[in-house]
């Protein structure tokens, strides 16, 4: 199987390819509560193939929140991420390792607790490096924890940024109050 045959499987079991601006490519299965999403490959190896995948899962209002903080960004973000890859090495990657994998892949975002993994992101420390300090930012949004927010809003406004990355500045956490009860 190539690349191109992969994403002609995966399309016919639902999920709606892209590729990104590296020329990743990656795939989305919506659910009724949850967007899954895999970042996916296959190698061709000495004498087999192997077919990999990343999995996560978000939703849209935490994808939602995470985009209007930024201002700008990324249409999915995701909530849970798998903490081991999938990988399947065959002779031949066939159609019917994509369907296992795939069905693999919806059985565990329908595992996943999605208030829990909220919960996760609303307890990161202000101080959090990368993106997390937006998805702190947008889990309490969508827990409706206003008195936080407006503590951080007030803090940012009296000059005590509370440890936040540098790129955090006052128009995202005016952005995220702005959100409260919207989404």
């Amino acid at each position: 199987m190539n690349t191109k045959e992969l994403t002609q499987a995966l399309e016919t079991l639902g999920w709606l390819s892209y590729v990104d601006d590296v020329g990743d490519r990656y795939a989305q299965f919506k659910m009724a509560d949850r967007i899954v999403q895999i970042v996916y490959g296959i190698r061709d190896m000495k004498d087999s193939q192997q077919l990999e995948v990343i999995r996560s899962l978000s939703t849209t209002p935490f994808s939602k929140a995470c985009l209007e903080i930024c201002g700008n960004g990324q249409t999915y973000t995701p909530l849970i991420r798998a903490m081991k890859g999938v990988r399947v090495r065959e002779a031949v990657i066939l159609e019917e390792h994509v369907c296992r994998v795939s069905e693999e892949t919806i059985i565990w975002a329908e595992e996943q607790d999605l208030l829990a993994g909220l919960r996760a992101c609303a307890a990161l420390s202000t101080d959090a490096p990368g993106a997390r300090p937006i998805w702190h930012l947008a889990a309490l949004v969508l827990s409706g924890d206003a008195d936080k927010l407006k503590y951080y809003q007030a803090s940012f406004e009296a000059g005590d940024r509370l440890g936040f990355v540098t790129y955090i500045t006052k128009d995202y956490i005016d952005r995220a109050v702005s959100l409260l009860g919207r989404l």
